[in-house]
């Protein structure tokens, strides 16, 4: 079951799984109002997200002209679709400014406020905020009921296996309710009631899958990220306050943001591409040259967005692992391509020279270790070499010699890319690099690497002192996950396994 979902997930984007999950619970809500489990009419909340959409997409769109930056529609329909499910449907005339007001507010902190080209909060969050200061009117958070609980549990655990940010929900939901219990006991009130009000009468599971975890206002390494979840756990519980100054979840989002913004300061870039190489039948190389100093880690990934017209379902955004080393000037992109692509990869692979797209965050805790004798195993199969590409690059230009051995999996020797970082790596490192082609049938006769997948037996024989070494998995999800259980079934414990699945995203 979890593997078909796994599936499932793969081939969606993050933005837009985001959108269908708000869907789900706008039309939940509309079929609750139907009923009248909820407060108000279906109409009026069909009425009210359209409403937010228009004055969104509206105050998107003209600002990103005047800004001179991409837009992105999936971005107006998110943030509508948060303001629909946590400001009350519109009941008279004065709530369609209230609405309007709130639209342009989301929109505009994207651009107004924020530093280095990167907004600081999310958009819905200060929107509030800030119709709350100046228009005496803010936002109920009425998606917080528990008629709509499971829907919101089940979209946002789909949320969170995708991004895979379990661990920083995981910490947000634990500080709540130890902080939720621990003033309990301090106010001697009924903890029973507090822990209930908290799970059913408060926006946290909604919060904790749909705002904390927005990627572009979320620190960028795992340890970050469950720093992030503890204080804005700590910060969503309904009994925390200042005196007679209670703290509401808008204010909680908010407050959160400017310590992950604190932690990670990381800016928005332009990137014009410089070259683009071929590297193999469907693999090519894009060299950009970056607006500003693009500081990150070998092996962390980038969200890329790229404006083209007639964009399809997949949207203008992909993530990719930046394939190029800290020590070059350009900023190298691997992109597998396919015959029938989305929008996406087709306006990239027509990119032109000084044709450009926009570096918005860079993350990922696929880096290596800070442990220079940690002996390392590196397995890969297609465009997943990316990262070894950067991690190699970068170990050879600063002189760093480890223990490495790379096994590469291809179906034929053309599916081989960065061949001449990978022989580098030999001379100057001592890397061992193994190609290995899963294509028994088709083996060429002057062949003189391995043959088959890479499985149990491959890694005992290639790999004797494989239980000392520590793992990293980059490829597609179902090759990550077989060579997963095939080091777990030769005893290789978890905390000596690094992961990086690539989505299915074509």
């Amino acid at each position: 079951m979890l593997k078909a979902i796994d599936a499932l997930l793969d081939r969606v984007t993050m933005y837009r799984l985001t959108v269908y999950v708000l869907l789900g619970l706008l039309v939940t809500a509309a079929a609750l109002a139907t009923v009248g489990a909820l407060p108000f009419s279906p109409i009026s909340l069909v009425i009210s997200a359209a409403l937010l959409f228009a004055m969104c997409w509206a105050a998107n769109t003209t600002l990103s002209r005047i800004f001179a930056v991409p837009t992105n529609m999936e971005s107006s329909l998110i943030t509508a679709l948060i303001l629909a499910l946590i400001i009350d449907p519109i009941r008279s005339p004065a709530d369609v400014a209230f609405l309007g007001w709130a639209a342009i507010f989301a929109m505009s902190s994207k651009y107004l406020l924020a530093l280095k080209n990167r907004h600081i909060f999310n958009p819905a969050a200060i929107a509030v905020v800030i119709t709350a200061i100046g228009l005496g009117d803010t936002a109920s958070w009425w998606v917080a009921t528990a008629s709509m609980l499971p829907m919101t549990i089940l979209g946002g655990w789909l949320i969170v296996r995708k991004l895979g940010d379990e661990s920083m929900v995981f910490w947000f939901l634990a500080t709540a309710l130890a902080v939720a219990s621990a003033i309990s006991l301090l106010d001697r009130s009924p903890l029973m009631s507090a822990l209930q009000q908290l799970l059913t009468a408060s926006p946290l599971f909604f919060v904790g899958a749909i705002m904390l975890t927005e990627p572009l206002t979320a620190p960028p390494t795992r340890d970050l990220k469950r720093l992030y979840g503890i204080v804005l756990g700590a910060l969503i519980v309904p009994q925390i306050h200042l005196g007679s100054l209670y703290i509401a979840p808008e204010q909680a989002v908010v407050l959160a943001n400017v310590v992950a913004y604190v932690m990670s300061p990381s800016p928005r870039f332009m990137l014009q591409l410089k070259r683009k190489t071929r590297l193999s039948p469907d693999i090519m190389d894009f060299a950009f040259v970056p607006s500003a100093k693009v500081a990150f880690q070998p092996g962390q990934y980038l969200e890329c967005t790229l404006t083209h017209t007639s964009a399809d379902s997949r949207g203008n955004r992909r993530f990719f692992t930046i394939a190029s080393s800290p020590t070059e000037n350009a900023i190298h992109l691997g992109v597998r391509f396919y015959p029938k692509g989305s929008s996406y990869k087709r306006a990239l692979q027509s990119l032109g020279v000084r044709g450009s797209l926009q570096g918005t965050q860079i993350a990922g805790d696929f880096t290596l270790p800070a442990d220079s004798t940690r002996k390392l195993v590196f397995i890969a199969g297609g465009i997943g070499i990316t990262p070894y590409r950067s991690m190699l690059k970068y170990l050879a230009d600063t002189h760093q010699r480890r223990d490495i051995v790379v096994l590469y999996a291809g179906k034929t020797p053309a599916d081989f890319v960065y061949r001449d970082v990978l022989t580098d790596a030999e001379a100057k490192l001592g890397a061992r690099i193994i190609y290995t082609l899963t294509d028994i049938t088709n083996v060429p006769r002057n062949w003189t690497g391995g043959v088959g997948r890479i499985d149990e037996q491959m890694i005992q024989r290639m790999i004797p002192d494989f239980q000392q070494r520590t793992f990293y998995l980059s490829g597609p999800p179902d090759m990550v996950h077989a060579h997963e259980a095939a080091l777990r079934r030769l005893g290789v414990p978890g905390r000596q396994l690094k992961k990086d699945a690539f989505p299915g995203l074509v």
